[in-house]
């Protein structure tokens, strides 16, 4: 579909940028995110409210300290400031450079003066098409506006197969991915949105924020330098039974899009959401979420993912890390953090805060990660336990 972006003038110091009209956003809606866009669309549905940050992230929203500088007018300056700390926690999340996505927002919204910025909280002209620039959709807050663009460039396929998620600290090479998968049409979209980035860059040396490429190089843990990033509190705590209860869905009413927050911020500080096939990469993999939970934890970060023999002989041939204990048909001899393993499934026995034994585990395709069952007994398991 098309996009439609309005002609305005972004001013920097030595440049006035003019924008181009009518980008090529996507064409099919392959994701559960964009199935709903089109259910809305078909029924005259034009406001959405995604799944939001936790309360702890909505800091976020960050403050112009009144000094335009770094190439940027004092109209961009206020705007980078205003959204840096969700744009970083985000681009951390979905492994998006955050300062491309940026400098499309200061284009696509005029620096958040656009009438549909104001007025809707849509950024980047979401669901609106040449024919209709009116259905552009929108967002109950500024951080699910943010948080639409996101999901909307990560759950699309089409830009999963043009390498979009190749380039977690390249900003220059991200914009160029998402032109070359359709995202624009504009001949000079390359270069004017490439003008803004560099302004942006300078804008966060001079705030002491970290790059796209520091927060990649370090798997996107933390972003130092005034950003809020908001990783689940499991991160490093040394205990296997707790991060897998803080990353997984207590039932099975979610899709296999639809990972919980912390899983999706654990994947990226992990490495995981650039990892593998897409699957992997959102969550959607038993044995991407027990090797997050092992690496998230601080227990292990070198254990391989993915593909459940490669784990299994892992397990296996690193004694001094993991024993073997025996399976018995029953949880009276196992621990929150115990490992289930066979060939096809991995899966890891957890104790809930009301004592009970829960199986947390995660499914290729089909589902994102649980703990919504109880034990049961399959002699088929090998079961391995970290040493203490």
């Amino acid at each position: 579909m098309k996009k439609l972006l309005a002609k305005i003038s972004i001013l920097l110091v030595t440049t006035a940028i003019t924008l181009f009209p009518a980008t090529n956003v996507m064409a099919a809606r392959d994701s559960a995110f964009e199935k709903l866009l089109d259910y809305l669309d078909k029924n005259g549905i034009f406001y959405h409210n995604p799944r939001g940050f936790a309360d702890s992230c909505m800091s976020a929203i960050g403050s112009y300290d009144g000094v335009a500088s770094a190439g940027l007018s004092d109209l961009n300056a206020a705007f980078v400031d205003q959204y840096h700390d969700i744009a970083a926690q985000l681009g951390s999340e979905h492994g998006i450079p955050w300062e491309a996505v940026m400098a499309q927002g200061i284009i696509e919204s005029a620096s958040g003066t656009s009438r549909f910025a104001k007025e809707r909280y849509n950024f980047f002209g979401i669901g609106a098409v040449d024919s209709n620039p009116n259905n552009a959709h929108s967002f109950s807050s500024a951080a699910d506006g943010w948080k639409g663009y996101f999901e909307f460039i990560s759950n699309n396929s089409r830009y999963r197969n043009h390498g979009t998620f190749n380039y977690p600290g390249d900003p220059y090479g991200y914009i160029q991915a998402i032109k070359a998968a359709g995202y624009a049409t504009a001949e000079n979209y390359v270069e004017a949105v490439s003008r803004v980035i560099k302004a942006v860059q300078n804008r966060a040396a001079e705030k002491g924020w970290q790059s796209s490429a520091e927060i990649a190089k370090t798997s996107g843990s933390s972003v130092t330098g005034g950003a809020n990033i908001c990783v689940a509190s499991a991160e490093g705590n040394g205990n296997l039974n707790a991060t897998a209860l803080s990353l997984s869905w207590d039932d099975r009413s979610h899709s296999l899009n639809d990972p919980n927050p912390a899983y999706r911020q654990a994947l990226a500080a992990s490495g995981l959401n650039t990892y593998g096939d897409e699957f992997v990469q959102i969550g959607a993999s038993c044995d991407a979420f027990v090797a997050t939970v092992l690496r998230f934890s601080g227990i292990d970060r070198d254990v391989p993912c993915c593909g459940t023999s490669v784990m299994m002989n892992y397990f296996a041939s690193h004694p001094e890390k993991y024993i073997e204990i025996p399976n018995i048909g029953n949880p009276s001899n196992l621990q929150g953090g115990d490992i289930r393993i066979k060939n096809g499934h991995v899966e890891m026995y957890v104790v809930d805060e009301n004592g009970n034994g829960r199986i947390a585990s995660a499914s290729l395709r089909n589902r994102t990660a649980d703990h919504a069952i109880g034990y049961y007994a399959d002699s088929s398991y090998k079961i391995y336990r970290v040493r203490s």
